[in-house]
């Protein structure tokens, strides 16, 4: 079954193709323009760039004292395979730019340094829109005016409209995909890449279910649709609860914020961190 056909409900394929070549932000933004704040581009670009294998977030056992009789569960930002390679976007260079194949991060300390160094939201969506050739879907005046505010012209109205309808009859068909035409699910998730992130209320049982007919199909031929497979290689940051963890701690970091300036050296991560 093609990739714009959904529970027997056809997409216009040329709207659709956005969701192959824009990164999540970027379609975040796109989905809701006013609404997308710092959160939301950190969150989805964490996400994207350990599921291309730029970062690696991992979940360890450390002692954190040597008098410590008890290990404890952490989670850690690390450089992957792909960090050198990587052809990034201005806006990710804040997030590859404080870390190298040397270093590594707990993960509250690393969002804290991409939070605190990255513009205000509106210098990072512009830079994002501008980077993601979507500008023709804003009015021009409204994206770079005084006030900054994001408004869609009407043919980005109309991709937006056609976008959200496809993401939300995934979200309500997976699992019956799963069930009755594995691989399109397969193709679906190769299509989507990073853009997976942005289904919202899948249960776990299904992201299980998806992830058992991955494991299952990975080594079988593969079409124009598995070439990422070998990319990705689905790492288990799409079956975890990392976007939640991430979605916490910068709601803590943004508390922290909230009656001091950013970039204040008053803020010291370490005292943030549990």
């Amino acid at each position: 079954m093609p990739i714009d056909t959904i529970a027997n409900i056809k997409f216009d394929k040329e709207i659709i193709s956005y969701l192959s070549v824009l990164k999540p932000a970027a379609v975040m933004i796109l989905l809701a323009p006013s609404e997308t704040d710092l959160k939301d581009i950190i969150r989805l670009t964490v996400l994207d760039l350990t599921l291309k294998k730029v970062l690696s977030i991992q979940r360890k056992e450390v002692q954190l004292h040597p008098s410590d009789p008890y290990k404890r569960l952490r989670t850690f930002v690390e450089t992957d395979t792909n960090f050198n390679t990587y052809r990034k976007s201005v806006y990710e260079t804040y997030f590859t730019g404080i870390i190298d194949e040397y270093s590594y991060f707990h993960l509250y300390s690393y969002v804290f340094r991409v939070y605190d160094e990255l513009p205000v939201d509106n210098t990072v969506k512009k830079s994002i829109i501008k980077e993601q050739k979507i500008r023709n879907l804003f009015s021009i005046v409204f994206v770079f005016d005084t006030l900054s505010v994001f408004r869609l012209n009407r043919n980005g109205v109309k991709i937006r409209n056609e976008i959200i309808r496809y993401i939300v009859t995934i979200e309500q068909n997976l699992e019956q995909i799963i069930e009755d035409s594995p691989k399109q699910a397969l193709r679906l998730v190769s299509f989507l890449k990073g853009n997976f992130f942005l289904l919202r209320n899948i249960p776990a049982e299904v992201l299980e279910k998806l992830n058992n007919l991955i494991q299952l199909h990975k080594k079988e031929l593969k079409d124009e649709y598995f070439d990422l497979f070998d990319i990705f290689e689905f790492s288990d940051i799409f079956f975890s609860d990392i976007s939640e963890e991430i979605k916490e701690l910068l709601e803590k970091i943004e508390s922290s914020y909230s009656s001091i300036e950013r970039g204040s050296s008053d803020i010291n991560p370490r005292d943030l961190y549990i």
